[in-house]
């Protein structure tokens, strides 16, 4: 029996580091595609994700040095964090579950307001951190605008020329996205909004599809883990 536990332990742990990983790295991918254009999709949406995958891979890494060691001290150290985490993992999925729409219209009112606050660039001046931010969404996400390329029409950076930006076009030119009201062949004409609210549920998904995984492995880890320190106390022998 403790042979089994011990295995079943040590298959574990592993398991939940690469899911602890995962968390994070999805935090870190929703923080870096967003930022600034939803501060609930990229600052609270990640800090979720990272401290949730912080916990997880850290126990994991205490539950692996405890079976190691055999130290039934730390065995019980690490049941009761497998316990709190269980709760982390469904307060994560509960939570994606309820704040998605949120994030969602966060996300399709953040990314109207940013389309406004970009302008041109001039001979002589940079592009601003936003501006560099859009052109890489719509670049990365093959989109134009929010909900579709006529977005930028009511910007001042389109409404006079009737413009978008370079970011918009299939071939990148330094006159492809000009007076482009009935010549969108070369343009992206689907809104970002669409697709970045599309990643994000897909990210939700892979978190909600690998979370209902995750916590059934707890439950086996946890009762598993009970039954090593059981084990290990009636191994005991004082002064030993």
């Amino acid at each position: 029996m403790q042979f089994r536990s011990t295995f079943l332990i040590f298959f574990w742990t592993p398991f939940s580091k690469v899911f602890g990983i995962e968390l994070m790295w999805l935090g870190a991918s929703v923080h870096l595609n967003l930022y600034p254009i939803s501060l609930l999709a990229s600052k609270l949406v990640p800090a979720v994700l990272t401290i949730a995958g912080v916990l997880i891979f850290f126990m994991a890494v205490f539950g692996f040095v405890a079976v190691w060691k055999e130290s039934s001290t730390m065995m019980k150290v690490f049941l009761i964090l497998m316990i709190l985490v269980c709760f982390v993992e469904v307060a994560v999925e509960v939570f994606t579950y309820v704040f998605r729409s949120q994030v969602y219209n966060n996300i399709t009112g953040g990314f109207e307001k940013s389309i406004h606050g970009y302008a041109r660039s001039v001979h002589g001046y940079e592009k601003s951190k936003l501006e560099v931010l859009i052109d890489q969404l719509q670049i990365k996400f093959l989109c134009c605008g929010s909900n579709n390329y006529t977005d930028w029409f009511k910007t001042t950076f389109g409404q006079a020329t009737l413009s978008v930006p370079v970011s918009c076009c299939i071939n990148m030119t330094d006159s492809c996205g000009r007076d482009v009201s009935y010549q969108t062949a070369n343009i992206h004409t689907m809104g970002c909004t669409r697709i970045l609210t599309a990643w994000m549920e897909e990210c939700f998904s892979v978190i909600r599809g690998t979370g209902v995984g995750f916590t059934f492995a707890q439950v086996i880890g946890i009762f598993t883990s009970y039954l090593y320190i059981k084990k290990l106390q009636d191994n005991y022998v004082p002064g030993y």
